[in-house]
């Protein structure tokens, strides 16, 4: 009785935009009761995924724990490095000085070659135009040849003796700063004790820290955390295995209806194909941006404890 009201009614007809929304939104509803008694589906879609990435966020090593370790300078035995220009071999080092004739540019030059570099003295106070000049000539002279220069100033109108040496060093090798800072140290020390048996010797040398015990896991990062991309490469390495699982399975409902003939169904009842692959984009994009903030969370809540 129910079903002859309904046929004899005369139901409006819809036309236009409004029924086309009409139709997306009834294609979405079906896509809804479809999904809620595919129990497998849901689990493979919504459980599967937030149990794996829960599993990746809680092996790999949060953000502030790559910082941590970073910051970190652990001592190993004899890692200790003296700071000499022979660490450099073979380099050029450039030297200028006001007074030729005075004993702090002997020992100067005595000491550089005693270490194996190769010496070169110009006549103008210009070391940094004199280096800049030839810097960019090769990779070679780039890295290699120029690593440190030094320029002396004697003070001849002084009645006490005054010596000042500006240091040069390179920025492209490790401890050139340093070493170019020794050597100048080292040189002003003998040149006020007027001594050349005295000496500076600057060593670096990682300082100690607390030993800890750490699992097997643990010790495996660790030594990776010098490359400090790899975690993170990792992890979005496997987000990308993960999207395109849970992408790939939106496409069972689509599979199932072309082989169930469901989809031809649908057809023929008028409905355009514009219609229906924007209906099931719309799901899918929805569903796909629902998954994507409950992972979001637990990445979130991960980093934060």
């Amino acid at each position: 009785m129910y079903l002859l009201i309904v046929f004899r009614v005369d139901h409006e007809r819809e036309s236009g935009a409004r029924r086309f929304w009409i139709r997306i939104l009834s294609l979405l509803i079906k896509r809804w009761h479809v999904l809620r008694r595919q129990y497998i589906f849901l689990f493979g879609f919504f459980l599967l995924p937030l149990l794996t990435e829960i599993l990746i966020v809680s092996v790999l090593p949060t953000p502030k724990q790559i910082q941590v370790s970073l910051a970190q300078n652990d001592r190993v035995k004899d890692a200790q490095v003296t700071l000499l220009p022979s660490i450099y071999n073979p380099h050029t080092i450039v030297i200028y000085a006001n007074d030729t004739g005075n004993s702090a540019r002997t020992r100067l030059i005595n000491s550089l070659q005693s270490t194996g570099a190769s010496i070169n003295e110009i006549s103008s106070d210009t070391v940094f135009d004199y280096v800049r000049e030839r810097y960019l000539v090769n990779e070679d002279v780039f890295i290699n040849k120029y690593q440190m220069g030094f320029a002396l100033y004697y003070n001849l109108s002084s009645s006490l003796p005054l010596l000042t040496m500006n240091s040069y060093f390179s920025t492209v090798n490790y401890h050139t700063m340093p070493t170019s800072l020794s050597v100048s140290s080292s040189n002003l020390f003998q040149f006020y004790a007027n001594s050349s048996a005295k000496k500076i010797i600057t060593t670096n040398q990682p300082i100690f820290t607390n030993a800890t015990t750490s699992t097997a896991l643990e010790q495996f990062f660790e030594l990776i955390y010098c490359f400090d991309t790899i975690p993170l490469s990792l992890f979005n390495f496997l987000n990308s295995i993960l999207a395109a699982t849970f992408i790939s399975i939106l496409i069972l409902p689509l599979i199932q209806e072309r082989i169930s003939r469901s989809k031809d169904l649908q057809l023929l009842t008028n409905l355009t194909k514009r219609s229906y692959w924007l209906a099931n984009s719309i799901f899918d994009i929805l569903s796909c941006l629902t998954l994507c903030i409950l992972l979001t969370i637990v990445i979130k809540v991960r980093a934060k404890f």
